[in-house]
């Protein structure tokens, strides 16, 4: 995977894409990275079940938005956004398998670096875990707001986001 030079900003999906509600994280981020242009360039990963590996990719990142499932509670297609602070919050949860390593990744890296200067995890309450190549179609119908969620953020930190023409 190469990775853009001097880059500050990453967008990090995460999930497992065999398990329908589950993969929405790589859903979304593959969905942005085929359709839209960043300026200045972000770094997208698809960390899928990625655990300590991910901590190579996120040398000198600064802001990080992670897009996941989230088993909040909620009804399902419930859309959650957290902030800085709320973060943290929501990895002591460790809310599924993948969650404990990105938990944990985070910890290492802001012992390697600087602490991070902003960071937003958006998701999804899922509504199947059933194998399945794609989101159900309660999921499907935010998906759209989710997106919207990621670009936004991003504009508010100066990247310009154009859609790309087909």
């Amino acid at each position: 995977m190469m990775l853009p030079e001097n880059n500050t900003i990453t967008l990090l999906g995460v999930g497992n894409i065999l398990l329908t509600d589950e993969g929405l994280g790589v859903h979304v981020i593959n969905t942005l990275k085929d359709n839209y242009f960043f300026t200045p360039a972000i770094n997208i990963i698809d960390g899928g079940t990625m655990g300590m590996e991910l901590l190579s990719y996120m040398d000198g990142m600064k802001r990080l938005i992670l897009v996941d499932a989230i088993n909040g509670g909620e009804e399902p297609g419930t859309v959650y956004e957290f902030t800085h602070q709320e973060v943290e919050n929501y990895f002591t949860k460790n809310i599924s398998a993948h969650e404990v390593g990105i938990q944990d990744i985070l910890r290492i890296r802001a012992l390697q670096e600087e602490p991070l200067e902003a960071a937003t995890v958006i998701g999804v309450e899922p509504f199947s875990l059933e194998i399945g190549l794609e989101p159900s179609s309660v999921v499907a119908k935010v998906l759209p707001e989710v997106i919207s969620r990621v670009i936004h953020i991003l504009m508010e930190w100066g990247v310009e986001v154009k859609k790309r023409d087909d």
